[in-house]
């Protein structure tokens, strides 16, 4: 019945973006025996599903996390993102806006309008924040307006772009406060007071994702929301993907021998591992298998290799099959129900907060955030091998994390030391998670520092230089040509639309 459901909504909404035929995450929370008619629950899990999913398949859920470095890609050729050519950015999540819109309409009136109003608020706030991120302008104001006649939105100056998705956040959690806990939500199954800590912490991250063009005012909302207190308080409110065993809702690397023996960690990763003695080492990875030959056992970090990613490919290949490298954990394609994909979490609020305390923005104890973090880390690590069976004999317990806090991870005495130690666990934390929000951070930060070899970098603009921005889509220059030539000539030299261009934030 529910299939029957979701094939007739389906094919009711035809704008609906970015959904995939064999993806069942749309059967979450969905009542069998309800009406077929279109409801604010039905839309809601459809706009959730394309909001949260990272979309593709194995090798794109590499390639997220090839671009920052994590991992090297090894079996068809030099790998554009691990070789640092990034492309176009889509636009798929602006056809999301109408359904948010028809799933407020529907909940009008209803005891669930203020849950509906907060999740559109949300999802369009957190939809933004990416594309705003990736490219820089972009519409906002005018956007998911062309059921009324505006198809050609203008693009809002980025600046404003924060301000408004701020606004939203803050009215979405407002909303949230009211609402009743509410179905066809596979993320929080519903909770509304989960969604509303979500809004608060998004905007955490939103502000301190400005870097250096934050304002007085906005530092001042920052420790505004922290004190109201609304925020996660451990790993139970991280915003989840969570995958299970039914079919279409496996992790993306199961059962895929295309891609996982393919995929080796790379030296940035292993050797900050092995420097602070970090047993998610061995959550992450097999040791090598030239190591374990030589003598070396598999609970030994020095048996453990890292591949320098920008190698020339040939020379990579060569080595991979030499067995030299560490490829990822065979977990991956071995659990079906494997590490959830994390979009939010109480380990990065805590690593915010560290950041936002040294920087003066609010009071609290930067170390305190800071080993609460890890703590955070480890432990949500450990809980992806309960049984302790792909770990190499190396699990994560209370009192090995109380020893690595005690040793080389130990707060620094120095802020500049302190920084790069929570920049450090921040981008250690997203390892085969979301890497393009890891990028958004190392392009922040400039930590850790990515070695770039110009001779085999596919960055066609500066062979020498990490690309710093994704490109608008093509067709925005056919179907809404004045406006996207307005934003290019307004922030770039020459309206070049390329991935080495400065956005206003990195200005």
């Amino acid at each position: 019945m529910i299939k029957k459901i979701f094939t007739l909504f389906f094919g009711c909404l035809a704008t609906m973006a970015m959904l995939s035929c064999d993806d069942n995450f749309d059967e979450y929370n969905t009542n069998p025996d309800t009406t077929t008619s279109v409801t604010p629950e039905m839309l809601a899990t459809g706009v959730l599903k394309s909001s949260m999913l990272l979309g593709g398949d194995g090798k794109a859920y590499i390639g997220y996390n090839a671009l920052p470095k994590y991992v090297a890609y090894i079996k068809e050729g030099a790998y554009d993102p691990q070789y640092n050519l990034i492309g176009s950015c889509s636009f798929a999540s602006y056809h999301l806006i109408p359904n948010m819109e028809q799933m407020v309409e529907y909940a009008k009136g209803g005891n669930y309008e203020d849950s509906f109003r907060g999740l559109a608020l949300f999802l369009k706030a957190f939809n933004a924040y990416r594309l705003t991120m990736m490219t820089g302008d972009i519409p906002y104001s005018d956007a998911g307006l062309g059921k009324k006649g505006n198809t050609k939105p203008k693009y809002d100056v980025q600046a404003d772009v924060f301000a408004a998705i701020l606004e939203d956040l803050k009215t979405a959690a407002t909303h949230f406060a009211k609402a009743r806990d509410f179905d066809g939500d596979f993320i929080y199954d519903g909770k509304a007071a989960k969604w509303r800590k979500a809004a608060d912490v998004l905007q955490l991250k939103v502000l301190m994702s400005l870097g250096e063009k934050i304002t007085s005012e906005q530092k001042t909302r920052f420790a505004q929301v922290v004190s109201e207190g609304n925020l996660f308080q451990d790993n139970s409110d991280d915003m989840n993907v969570v995958y299970t065993t039914a079919t279409g809702t496996w992790h993306p690397l199961y059962n895929q021998p295309l891609f996982d023996p393919w995929t080796v960690l790379s030296d940035v990763v292993v050797d900050e591992f092995k420097r602070l003695g970090d047993r998610r080492l061995f959550y992450y990875a097999e040791p090598s298998a030239a190591q374990i030959a030589s003598g070396k056992k598999d609970n030994d970090f020095e048996a453990y290799v890292g591949a320098y990613p920008m190698t020339d490919f040939d020379q990579l290949n060569l080595d991979y099959l030499d067995k030299k490298y560490s490829v990822i954990n065979n977990r991956y394609q071995n659990v079906m129900n494997g590490d959830p994909l994390c979009r939010l979490s109480y380990a990065e609020q805590c690593f915010i907060l560290a950041e936002a305390s040294i920087k003066g923005w609010i009071g609290g104890d930067a170390e305190t955030y800071y080993r609460q973090g890890v703590e955070a880390a480890m432990k949500k690590v450990a809980a992806y091998d309960e049984q302790s069976t792909y770990c190499h004999g190396m699990p994560i317990t209370d009192e090995y994390i109380a020893t690595y806090l005690a040793g080389k991870a130990a707060f620094a005495s120095s802020t500049t030391d302190r920084l790069r130690q929570i920049w450090t666990q921040r981008y250690l934390l997203k390892f085969l998670q979301d890497g393009y929000d890891a990028y958004m951070e190392i392009r922040r930060t400039g930590y850790p520092e990515l070695k770039v070899n110009a001779e085999t970098s596919l960055n066609i603009d500066n062979k020498a230089a990490m690309p710093v921005r994704w490109t608008y889509p093509g067709d925005e220059m056919q179907n809404n040509a004045d406006n996207i030539k307005e934003a290019l000539s307004r922030q770039f030299t020459n309206g070049y639309d390329g991935i080495n261009e400065r956005m206003w934030l990195l200005q």
